[in-house]
């Protein structure tokens, strides 16, 4: 492996550790696992954008959903965030 993908490995377990901490934990408070949250997506991102290009690679994460929404709001969400992105690039 890489350098810069063995950082981002470690990085992202590394975030995931801390995540879990803060979710097993009953008290936690919202913006605490919000920002917890936070750092999963920013280290996953990093991770991704590690992974060579030219190997087109296909994204480990693309098949990851929340089971904890049902298919109906999964879709709501997901066409939010893309009026939302079209919105971001009209600006």
């Amino acid at each position: 492996m890489t350098k810069k993908i063995t950082t981002a490995l470690a990085e992202l377990i590394k975030a995931l550790g801390k995540h879990a901490e803060i979710a097993a934990t009953p008290d936690a408070s919202v913006s605490k696992t919000e920002r917890a949250t936070l750092r999963v997506q920013k280290a996953a991102t990093a991770y991704l954008s590690s992974l060579p290009a030219k190997k087109r690679m296909v994204n480990p994460f693309l098949g990851v959903v929340d089971d904890r929404i049902d298919d109906d709001l999964r879709a709501a969400l997901e066409s939010e965030r893309a009026a939302a992105k079209g919105d971001k690039k009209k600006s």
